[in-house]
């Protein structure tokens, strides 16, 4: 007989096959095969009815209504969300269910998170009652649940004759900044009455706990010291809160590891709030106490970083002094950024050659070559140099055009699947998961299921899944699935042209452009409806609740509550407005409004120029914010993008990215 699995991939398959916009008369010419394929789906499985016995089954199992549960879990058979239905129960009675169901469950679950939720929930369970046989059967390297973890180990340290692997594995566990689940103490205490945790290591842990500002962390991990040395603690503590006060204040001797790294801890925060006296600081304390090289190299790096955040002059001079390490990545980068910004272009050429073979090949680097080239005075090697940055598209590439005065390389390839293709995708019991849940509107679990069958696939497989994606009309994880593939030229998937009524209509009204609103969209949600940051933002445009009811006063319009925020018309309007505010506010320069729009109107304020008029390709190259920084470039790229895709010639950057002056003169 045929299954409900089999029913939904033939019937999927024929429909992604289908040409769009049928008429009347092709309609009615639809293959034989999809009619037959159709009119078995009807026969054998009633999915209203099976829908609507699992939303019951679901909220009865929510109420703790079993014997409800168990009679319309009988109606699921071959319905393809019935392990969803299934794991709530399984999950909601643990302690009671044979371990043969659950392990018969896990095993038969790869395809979907479920499998893996109820082992982690299984496992939690089998240590709270010790047992420890059972536990160790059903555990499989859960890496990102260290409280898991820590059982493991407390277990194999207690019963496990080979114990070097595992002192080793509990060093690797303890060396991070962050707070461990209170299990991992009883394995750290074992490791300790081994003889492996030594003062460097305790020492080490308190040092990655401070850079990370967890204070009370490094305070409970300075009782595994002797109580001689736990004064150490206390003036390094000091030092975090108090760094101006108590490095002008030491008395004590600073010739050991631990006092240096108090010092420069020290240097370096008062360095977050002023670079120049932090600096002015150290050469006090180098005056008075003996450091090392490798002292001056770090606080010199460190305070170099952040000056050159800053966008202070002293940066480029620091930073040229460090000596870095081959893994120091972030001071690589940020002392070509100083370069740029001092407009040192010589010394930007010697710092971009100073990066790593792979790094240097990028776009991004290709072009800043060129451009110091060009400044240099060698504009036949820039020249050749941007032609082939030219070639690809995105913010580099469009950049390298503006300077050749060319078209940009928009590279179009849509990604075609054939029908075996297709079929075999849509056979799949995870991809037929996912289907079923983003058509019941449950949409957090339908992108859990969705990432979770991804997690397996290879380029093509991926390639196809967005195309099926696409054809469902779920567009955001058309996009994040193409992505993860090897193939970024197909522009319908990950540039959809979407909710244009709305979007040109909001356009029209503030005189903002099409194109510009689509790029913010694709960069803040990639048209996630319901997107959610951390940070509170909502919907397709990202608006902070506090913006939005802003902007809504503003425009007599009532704001409720977050869902009327995250209504999509409400959305557009809202966000198109603030632009609109944003822009007028940076005396129309869509980059520093883009910049405004993700950072606020105050930073980008102080990103600008003291006294010298920046262009715009440095501007954006040294915003201190990572996020921002990369946002400005994606936004501005996917603007010129979406103007393509909306049938225009696209804008020039150049245009869009005037360059920046001061703000004396602004």
């Amino acid at each position: 007989m045929t299954t409900n699995h089999q029913l939904f991939a033939l019937f999927f398959a024929v429909a992604l096959l289908l040409p769009s916009g049928l008429s009347a008369k092709q309609d009615n010419e639809v293959t034989a095969e999809s009619e037959a394929v159709m009119e078995s789906d009807a026969r054998e499985a009633d999915i209203d009815s099976q829908r609507a016995s699992y939303r019951e089954a679901m909220r009865a199992v929510k109420a703790g209504n079993y014997s409800k549960f168990r009679k319309l879990y009988s109606e699921l058979d071959g319905y393809v969300l019935q392990n969803y239905a299934q794991y709530e129960y399984l999950k909601a009675n643990l302690s009671r269910i044979p371990y043969q169901t659950l392990f018969t469950f896990i095993r038969q679950n790869t395809h979907a998170p479920v499998g893996e939720n109820l082992r982690t929930q299984w496992l939690y369970q089998l240590a709270r009652k010790d047992d420890w046989e059972t536990f160790m059967l059903v555990y499989n390297n859960v890496d990102d649940d260290p409280k898991l973890t820590c059982y493991r180990l407390r277990h194999l340290i207690r019963t496990s004759e080979d114990q070097a692997p595992l002192m080793a594995e509990v060093e690797k566990l303890w060396l991070t900044g962050k707070r461990l689940p209170s299990v991992c103490n009883q394995v750290f205490d074992s490791w300790h009455k081994a003889g492996h945790m030594t003062q460097e290591l305790v020492w080490e842990r308190i040092k990655l706990a401070m850079e990370r500002r967890q204070i009370s962390l490094a305070r409970q991990l300075a009782e595994r010291l002797p109580t001689k040395e736990r004064i150490w603690m206390r003036r390094w503590e000091a030092v975090h809160w108090h760094p101006d006060r108590e490095l002008k204040n030491i008395d004590y001797d600073v010739s050991t590891p631990v006092a240096r790294m108090i010092v420069k801890h020290g240097v370096v925060r008062l360095a977050y709030n002023d670079p120049e006296v932090a600096m002015d600081r150290w050469r006090d304390l180098k005056d008075r106490f003996q450091f090392f090289g490798e002292d001056e190299n770090y606080v010199f790096g460190k305070l170099g970083i952040l000056a050159a955040q800053k966008h202070l002059p002293d940066a480029l001079h620091w930073l040229a002094a460090v000596s870095v390490a081959a893994d120091d990545e972030k001071t690589r980068i940020w002392r070509v950024k100083a370069a740029l910004r001092s407009q040192d272009w010589p010394t930007a050429g010697q710092f971009i050659s100073a990066l790593p073979e792979p790094e240097q090949s990028t776009s991004r680097w290709r072009y800043w070559r060129a451009r110091v080239l060009e400044e240099t005075g060698d504009k036949k090697a820039a020249m050749n140099i941007l032609k082939t940055v030219a070639t690809e598209r995105g913010y580099y590439g469009f950049m390298a055009a503006d300077r050749l005065d060319q078209d940009y390389a928009m590279q179009h390839e849509s990604i075609e699947a054939t029908p075996d293709e297709l079929t075999d995708l849509l056979a799949r019991p995870g991809i037929l998961s996912a289907h079923e849940l983003y058509a019941l509107g449950d949409i957090v679990r339908a992108r859990r299921q969705w990432n979770w069958v991804l997690r397996r696939m290879n380029n093509r497989e991926l390639q196809v899944a967005a195309v099926v994606a696409r054809h469902w009309g779920w567009h955001d994880r058309a996009i994040y699935t193409v992505t993860k593939s090897d193939h970024v030229d197909d522009l319908d998937l990950r540039f959809p042209v979407l909710y244009r009524d709305v979007v040109e209509d909001y356009a029209e009204r503030t005189g903002i452009e099409a194109s510009w609103i689509y790029g913010v969209i694709r960069q803040e949600s990639a048209f996630i409806t319901d997107a959610r940051s951390s940070a509170g933002a909502l919907g397709l445009m990202q608006l902070m609740p506090a913006t939005g009811r802003q902007v809504g006063r503003r425009l007599k319009m009532p704001i409720r509550n977050n869902s009327t925020i995250l209504n999509i018309r409400n959305n557009v309007l809202l966000g198109t407005n603030y632009l609109k505010t944003v822009l007028e506010r940076n005396d129309g320069s869509q980059m520093l409004a883009t910049a405004s729009y993700n950072a606020g109107p105050h930073r980008v304020k102080k990103w600008l120029p003291d006294q010298e008029t920046l262009p715009a390709d440095v501007w954006v190259e040294t915003i201190p914010y990572n996020e921002t920084r990369d946002y400005v470039k994606n936004v501005m790229s996917f603007t010129a993008v979406y103007d393509h895709r909306l049938g225009e010639q696209p804008k020039s950057l150049r245009v869009r990215m005037p360059d920046v002056t001061p703000e004396e003169s602004r």
